[in-house]
């Protein structure tokens, strides 16, 4: 009698259904859930995939935008919170609803690496969204094979997979719903990467083993240690060089605040009477206090009662990183536009004039007092525009945060 093999590593992928379905979408979301098993066993057989389906009729309350659209990061926020309690290691939201998309006119899913979770709208890929004539059964085959596609492209999206340029792989960037009749394969090195990937999620947490005896601080600092590659790419993954471009309020005050300091006499005095030390501090508290004060005020960390969970530390570790890294991008923007406008408006006569009590005469003026300006007016334009920041509507700004692929 053949040895029955070592066990194979559990995968938990939670299926939520957000709102009520009709039979046909019902009926294709059922199918969709048992081909994306079928197919992902096919490829990785020494994983075990556990898709939990749970109805949630009441999820799409208060998530409701204009046009009867459904605010991806609400749902995102209610699969995370599921994915939490019940231990799963990735979270998929189903709704028939229309996303709302801020990266593209159309959305019909919204995908979250720092979350592990992914809302999937059944909306626009139904054949007759796009006006095309079929029946009931062809309805549901189409749109179970399309939900299926999307369902792999969003585990492999989380798992760290990049996309393919080629429309035939599971990983292309579908422009519209009728790409995703296309896309079936996936190439060798893919496969091999999502295995590794697969292998690491599989592996026990760390609240569930050594990490029951460590303190609190030590089990944050421990969880986002062994995480610190997946913590990497979903900052990387969010992009957050864009912040200027997407955060219009940021930029609006951030760079209104530079220009007034800038065109100010006691500006120029102040910022060139600091010692040496003054503004490198004054640059790294900036960058600090706007981070921590756009995560709290945006409600950007994950909470769930006391439970430790190390899902929850890479979340909120990502989360911050994210901020940080957009609040340093946008600085150095400020900085390069205060040295551009230092040099090209602002003569060396005027800046004796204006900082007297630093500067006697033009002769006095070295390398480094323009970027000493620079740094000060980009220190505190920084600090106003994380004020902007603030009064971004929460659900855009969780959106810039944590979805980093929209379909």
């Amino acid at each position: 009698m053949p040895s029955p093999g070592p066990p194979k590593s559990l995968i938990a992928i939670g299926v939520m259904v957000a709102g009520p379905l009709d039979f046909v979408d019902a009926r294709a979301a059922r199918m969709a859930v048992e081909q994306a098993d079928q197919r992902l066993s096919e490829l990785f057989e020494e994983f075990r995939f556990d898709f939990f389906e749970i109805r949630r009729p009441e999820m799409t309350g208060g998530s409701i935008a204009g046009n009867g659209r459904v605010e991806p990061s609400v749902l995102l926020q209610q699969a995370v919170e599921e994915r939490d309690s019940r231990h799963w290691d990735f979270a998929i939201m189903l709704t028939a609803s229309e996303l709302v998309g801020n990266y593209s006119s159309f959305c019909f899913a919204a995908l979250s690496r720092p979350l592990d979770a992914a809302v999937l709208s059944m909306s626009l890929i139904d054949p007759m969204a796009l006006g095309v004539e079929a029946n009931r059964d062809e309805r549901v085959e189409r749109i179970a094979r399309r939900l299926s596609r999307l369902i792999l492209h969003s585990i492999g999206h989380l798992s760290g997979l990049p996309q393919s340029s080629h429309p035939n792989d599971l990983m292309y960037h579908p422009p519209h719903a009728g790409a995703l009749d296309l896309m079936a394969g996936m190439g060798t090195e893919s496969v091999e990467r999502q295995r590794m990937a697969l292998a690491e999620i599989a592996d026990q947490r760390l609240e569930e083993g050594a990490g029951r005896a460590l303190t609190k601080p030590m089990f944050a600092l421990r969880a986002a240690w062994i995480n610190r590659k997946e913590i990497t790419q979903a900052i990387w993954a969010a992009r957050p060089w864009e912040f200027p471009k997407r955060l219009s309020r940021l930029t609006i005050a951030s760079f209104s605040t530079l220009a007034i300091l800038f065109m100010t006499a006691e500006a120029w005095d102040l910022a060139l009477g600091q010692g040496s030390v003054r503004l490198p501090t004054l640059l790294f508290v900036s960058l600090l206090a706007t981070t921590f004060y756009v995560v709290l005020r945006q409600q950007l960390l994950v909470r769930r009662g006391t439970r430790r969970s190390e899902q929850a530390i890479v979340t909120s570790v990502s989360a911050m990183g994210i901020v940080f890294v957009g609040m340093a991008t946008t600085w150095a923007a400020l900085f390069v536009v205060g040295m551009v406008l230092s040099f090209f408006l602002f003569p060396s006569a005027l800046i004796a004039d204006w900082a007297a009590s630093s500067i006697s005469a033009p002769k006095d003026l070295t390398w480094s007092h323009r970027p000493q300006m620079a740094v000060f007016a980009a220190s505190l334009g920084l600090m106003i525009g994380a004020l902007g920041a603030s009064f971004e509507s929460q659900h855009y700004f969780r959106h810039i945060i944590f979805v980093d692929e929209e379909l």
